[in-house]
């Protein structure tokens, strides 16, 4: 996009304006559709369509087709910034000629960071259509013009934020803000951009704009078009997407990254630290560990009848953040963190972990009181998994742990009889139902000793501790309770000593007994 703008700005100094006619203003949402595949293949045969005169009134038609000799007056146009420059011409089209939230996005922050490349000098524009008719003195525009421009800065529609930090020092922030109004559009610079932090910046922007493409279109979560900027030029991002009542937080460094998600249904925090790179598995691991977490959360969801939606959010977000800059041979950020595994790690030792980031996953549903009755009888979902992997010692001598923990807190109604939601009323005859509690805690740890690079011993521990509590109530008294406590716990010991003095052997079949009884036996049992 960025390469598209700077070729229109170079036709439109060789490139007469042409006035909008009637014709024109008739293909507005087609010109719009097309820009960015016209831009991009046909750069130099553009035409400057804007021209000085932004105020234009729109023409009613029979249903003969034939114009109408009466005429609805139409919204005057306001312009922050007056220009004629073509990031304004794409602005204006994004805000008139487009029905739905990614389109009216479309382009802008790439055209942002080129305007602050060519330029040098910090955006603000807005485009608005006022709420007074074309015809208006100026002053009435300019006065309406701007109370619309303060409500969409305060309170937007949708938006989009983007802070950028360079590793020159150099810091870069974005802003995109829209509803029924208009556009708004805000662009800085510390510094004045060299051409490698404008390219990295472009390839950003592109990156953007799909995962807001993606975000506003099918409420997906697309954060690989995110991740793979240039670390030599980028450090760190922090991003933000509004939606009405959904919202996206991310951020990205060279070692951390964070992914909130909030929605009408509730919230979804992950947190993922890449400290550790060396002990991290490779991309079949990864894959396989990703599956048995979101087989976690499945189990947890089925228990405690949470919400599908939710659910799917937070396993889309929790494979998307495992993924970020994993890909084996492909350079990212973790790759710049020196490798922290033992001299003796391999595959086979790898198996042993999850080969997953350590991380904190969290999610919480919306609080809700169905029962009028009994309004301390809560409807809630909360459940948290986190992994955290420690290394004591050097690459010869010393032990790895590795901690998984997850909890589950969460409280439902249900039909006596059926697995719906019961009508809770304050009749007694509605009274009829199930009010379920579960209350779940699992871990599981594995300690890896190994000294002079050789594995040598190894511990696993597991253990859940679960409580499902179900009262039964029937014309609204209380039937009975029913309490079903679940409590284990298992140890296995490979607590062989040094084995300095072993033979090669005798250390190899010590080190195949370990890896064969505990490879991939670190995984809560669901």
């Amino acid at each position: 996009m960025s390469t598209t703008i700077a070729g229109l700005n170079t036709a439109a100094t060789t490139s007469p304006n042409v006035s909008r006619t009637q014709d024109v203003n008739s293909q507005v949402g087609a010109v719009n559709t097309a820009t960015v595949t016209a831009i991009s293949t046909a750069a130099s045969y553009q035409v400057n369509l804007r021209t000085s005169h932004t105020e234009s009134a729109s023409q009613t038609y029979t249903q003969s087709g034939a114009a109408s000799t009466t005429t609805s007056a139409a919204p005057s146009q306001w312009w922050e910034n007056k220009s004629d420059d073509h990031f304004s011409y794409l602005l204006e089209q994004n805000a008139i000629a487009t029905t739905t939230t990614a389109g009216r996005f479309n382009g802008l922050a790439s055209g942002l960071i080129e305007r602050l490349h060519t330029t040098g000098a910090d955006v603000r524009q807005a485009f608005i259509a006022t709420s007074v008719d074309v015809g208006a003195d100026s002053k009435t525009v300019d006065q309406a013009g701007q109370v619309s421009l303060n409500d969409l800065r305060d309170r937007p529609d949708q938006s989009l934020g983007l802070t950028v930090k360079l590793a020159s020092g150099r810091s870069v922030t974005l802003s995109i803000k829209s509803n029924a109004s208009g556009l708004s559009v805000e662009a800085s610079s510390d510094a004045e951009l060299s051409e490698a932090d404008s390219k990295a910046l472009e390839k950003l922007a592109t990156g953007l704009e799909a995962a807001a493409q993606s975000y506003f279109t099918d409420q997906k979560i697309n954060l690989d078009a995110l991740s793979g900027f240039d670390t030599s030029v980028v450090s760190s991002l922090k991003l933000n997407i509004n939606a009405g009542d959904r919202q996206l937080d991310f951020s990205i460094d060279q070692s951390h990254h964070q992914l909130k998600l909030t929605s009408a249904s509730g919230v979804v925090d992950i947190d993922v630290s890449h400290d550790n790179p060396g002990l991290k598995g490779n991309a079949a691991q990864r894959n396989k560990a990703i599956q048995q977490f979101l087989t976690q959360i499945d189990s947890a969801a089925k228990r405690g009848n949470a919400d599908e939606g939710l659910v799917s959010m937070y396993k889309d977000a929790f494979s998307a953040m495992q993924k970020i800059n994993t890909s084996d041979g492909v350079t990212g950020p973790a790759s710049l963190v020196p490798a922290k595994a033992p001299a003796f790690w391999d595959g086979s030792a790898g198996s042993l972990l999850t080969g997953l980031a350590d991380f904190d996953a969290k999610i919480k549903g919306v609080t809700t009181s169905p029962n009028p009755v009994r309004l301390q009888e809560s409807d809630y979902f909360n459940f948290q998994t986190s992994q955290k992997t420690t290394q004591e010692g050097n690459q010869a001598n010393g032990k790895i742990s590795q901690n998984l923990e997850s909890s589950l807190s969460a409280a439902f109604h249900l039909e006596l009889k059926s697995d719906r939601k019961p009508v809770l009323g304050e009749s007694k005859n509605s009274q009829n139902y199930r009010y379920v509690k579960v209350d779940d805690h699992e871990s599981s740890k594995l300690t890896i000793g190994f000294e002079k690079n050789q594995l040598n011993s190894a511990r696993l521990e597991k253990s859940h501790d679960r409580n499902l509590s179900i009262s039964r109530y029937e014309l609204g008294k209380l039937v009975d309770t029913k309490n079903s406590p679940d409590k284990q716990s298992t140890v296995i010991d490979f607590a062989v000593g040094s084995g300095l003095n072993n033979t090669a052997s005798e250390q190899a079949l010590q080190r195949q007994r370990i890896i064969a009884a505990l490879s991939g036996k670190i995984f809560s049992d669901s």
